[in-house]
């Protein structure tokens, strides 16, 4: 983080754990949904609020409260500062939580321009990743067995104008309903002062997830075989030229393209969409234009779009919504090129995701055994390019903005950061007006460029100005 010309310079660094004998030394099993998330690089979030104070004001009157609400909060949400174990061959990864873990916090404070890091379009998105703490290196024992720790979090101080948390979370721990929880408890102890007005404690009982076709086994088998990527190719390099682009909706104007989707199916096939949704028609839009921008010469080529669907209540068993893990079906859409990009591609658009969200009607874990051989490692169909893969993040489900307020005004900005490594879009729901979307992604400045215009453009086809 720390160099001659970074404008980020670490204050402290200090350990959170749970309050002494909260939490008595627990360990959890890794289902087949976290299993899953073996193969998948953590989360990074930036969360940011404006705080026109000194960074003095803020190490004596607001960190010491950050620093207690977060323990608070740790004694009900403990796997946040567990790790992750490996054993070795053949015994399975899971979670321990020992007496007197914790997770590491770093304070910092940064010399650069809040403003301009929280703008609709970043021109340079490595100065983001400043905000993002590095997890700490796993141990190994003499054994051969691994350590992985599983949360870091750091805030940085922008003297006289905001504050940012940034968030380094393993996606094995916990999907985005779960990490939204968390988050949203830490905020109203924060708030409050104390865990006594906590309206949904988390639930940890992994026991309740059942798993009749054996699926751990199956997506465990396959992980053993995979091989990751190195890390130095998702590193910094692949964020130079980039730009990230926040697009934002407001219900009125998603209404529009409901409307506008439907009336333009029932013109041109005597019939409404399959499934249509504000989910489904945003989604569809932003497909579209992302094909377009891409220079694919191949007309047959199948495009693919990733997203992920909670399950919670949708298992056809009981689950409650404040289970804490990942609960989430892995859902592809497909379509060919020409298809999308042709006179009437928001049609396939619509047709490829809606029939896919309608077949969740038909058991979420339909097709499951394929997840992590091919939603997560390409695809057994080889007439399908990754670099073709457009990945959905995020959902306007979970109100990031109005969730966060630990005592000093809601979020200004709220982020998933690593979209920027890859072909993927983030999606939350808007701070500007309830029923609105905001929709970030992040492209080389040419392309972000070529993509805003065939956005726009869409958009004023269908009756909508941004």
């Amino acid at each position: 983080m720390e160099g001659s010309s970074s404008p980020v310079r670490v204050v402290e660094q200090c350990h959170i754990s749970p309050p002494p004998g909260s939490v008595r030394p627990t360990s959890l099993p890794l289902t087949f949904f976290d299993i899953v998330f073996l193969f998948a690089p953590p989360n990074e979030s930036v969360f940011s609020f404006e705080f026109p104070h000194p960074l003095l004001h803020f190490t004596r009157t607001i960190l010491p409260k950050l620093k207690h609400s977060l323990s608070l909060t740790l004694q009900h949400f403990f796997p946040l500062a567990s790790s992750l174990i490996f054993p070795p061959p053949p015994s399975k990864p899971f979670l321990q939580y020992a007496t007197g873990a914790s997770l590491t916090l770093t304070l910092a404070e940064s010399s650069g321009n809040f403003n301009r890091l929280t703008t609709r379009r970043v021109e340079d998105v490595a100065e983001s990743h400043l905000l993002i703490p590095p997890l700490p290196p796993a141990l190994v024992s003499e054994d051969g067995t691994r350590v992985v720790p599983l949360l870091a979090l750091q805030i940085t101080v922008f003297p006289n104008s905001g504050i940012c948390i940034g968030t380094n979370c393993h996606h094995v721990l916990a999907d985005e309903s779960s990490f939204h929880h968390f988050m949203k408890v830490w905020a109203s102890v924060c708030r409050s002062g104390t865990d006594f007005e906590i309206e949904s404690l988390p639930s940890h009982n992994r026991g309740l997830v059942k798993d009749p076709s054996d699926l751990e086994n199956k997506f465990l088998e396959d992980w053993r075989s995979w091989t990751p990527i190195p890390c130095e190719l998702l590193g910094t390099q692949l964020l130079i030229g980039k730009v990230r682009t926040t697009f934002v909706l407001n219900k009125a104007q998603i209404d529009r393209l409901k409307l506008w989707v439907s009336n333009l199916f029932i013109k041109l096939q005597d019939s409404k969409p399959a499934h249509i949704s504000s989910f489904v028609v945003i989604c569809s839009f932003t497909w579209v234009s992302m094909v377009k921008t891409e220079e694919i010469t191949d007309d047959e080529m199948q495009c693919c779009f990733n997203y992920a669907a909670d399950c919670r209540e949708r298992l056809g068993y009981s689950l409650p919504r404040s289970y804490f893990g990942n609960c989430l079906s892995l859902r592809s859409s497909q379509a060919k090129k020409s298809d999308l990009v042709g006179e009437n591609g928001i049609v396939a658009a619509v047709n490829a995701i809606g029939n896919n969200v309608k077949d969740l009607e038909n058991g979420v874990l339909r097709g499951a055994e394929d997840w992590t051989s091919g939603w997560l490692k390409g695809t057994t169909s080889t007439n399908i390019n990754p670099r073709h893969f457009t990945t959905l993040a995020g959902s306007p489900r979970f109100d990031f903005y109005n969730d966060l307020d630990f005592g000093w005004g809601r979020p200004k900005k709220s982020e998933v950061i690593n979209v920027d490594f890859g072909r993927c879009v983030y999606v939350s729901n808007s701070r500007d007006e309830e029923g609105g979307i905001e929709i970030v992604l992040a492209l080389k400045r040419e392309q972000m460029d070529s993509f805003s215009s065939i956005f726009k453009q869409a958009l004023k086809f269908a009756g909508v100005d941004l």
